[in-house]
């Protein structure tokens, strides 16, 4: 594998440098509303789930329901390593839980990646979510740089 694709976003800002052909951007209509939290996830994962469908609503369906439950088991058992390792007391155990934390991340970060939860990821699903955060910042700007 090569270096990760540069966010579709950043290619087209940048106005194409390279003169490649870019992905179609795919307009998909909301999907409903979220399905029912599973009722053996605990806090951390029902938060998740919460989450994901809230920031995935575009392009999350049906399907992803399976891979949206296993990256909320997986958020689970982050949380679960984490109350562990906060309670050991010897340093050498400790370091062994704090290593197994960073796998169980870089799994869960994995498992977000493949459903279009980073910005390569959506890149490379053609896909750019808005940045509405950002333009309403840059509009409060002007409009207060033009009353003051």
């Amino acid at each position: 594998m090569g270096r990760p694709a540069k966010p579709l976003e950043v290619r087209r800002k940048a106005g194409n440098p390279g003169k490649q052909k870019l992905p179609q951007i795919i307009e998909i209509g909301r999907a409903p509303a979220a399905p029912p939290v599973p009722s053996h996830l605990k806090a951390s994962g029902k938060k998740a789930w919460k989450s994901l469908w809230t920031a995935g609503r575009i392009w999350l369906g049906e399907s992803d329901m399976l891979a949206v439950k296993l990256a909320c088991e997986q958020a689970d058992q982050v949380a679960a390593l984490r109350r562990q390792a906060s309670a050991i007391k010897r340093p050498e155990l400790r370091l062994q839980f704090l290593y197994a934390i960073q796998k169980a991340e870089s799994s869960y970060l994995s498992t977000l990646s493949q459903q279009g939860f980073t910005p390569t990821a959506r890149a490379r699903l053609g896909l750019v979510v808005a940045q509405a955060a950002e333009t309403e910042s840059r509009l409060s700007r002007f409009t207060d740089r033009r009353v003051g």
